[in-house]
């Protein structure tokens, strides 16, 4: 596990109270983002360092993880995934410098929705 990670909560929680069923149990939500330990907002976006990366992440499959999309941001290079958030952060930071990892997220339209998920991944670290 990478220890200097500083996870990213984005979700919400389901309250009892809102289910049909009264002695549910409130569901803990589960980080969908892990970012490197201090990480800055202020990257050089168009570096070759970030370009060389992200033709190294994107695509990437493990056994526990696929990387779905993959960007250059202000923040280092954002990965989004499909599987195990925490072992492909781990797998990322460490072998290829990805400073983001996220969980992609899935709209239902099977469009490309990557774009926009960076974006407001970014906005809420850094704004």
């Amino acid at each position: 596990m990478f220890r200097g990670a500083t996870i990213v909560l984005v979700g919400c929680l389901a309250l009892a109270s809102c289910s049909s069923n009264p002695d549910a149990k409130p569901a803990r939500p589960t980080p969908t983002a892990y970012t490197v330990k201090d990480v800055a907002c202020d990257r050089d976006r168009s570096s070759m360092d970030a370009k060389t990366t992200i033709e190294q992440v994107g695509g990437l499959a493990s056994d526990d993880y696929v990387v779905r999309f993959s960007q250059s941001t202000r923040l280092g290079v954002v990965a989004l995934v499909d599987g195990d958030t925490q072992k492909a952060f781990d797998e990322l930071v460490g072998t290829y410098g990805v400073t983001v990892v996220a969980q992609i997220e899935d709209d239902g339209t099977s469009k490309v929705t990557g774009f926009q998920q960076v974006r407001d991944l970014v906005a809420s670290i850094c704004d």
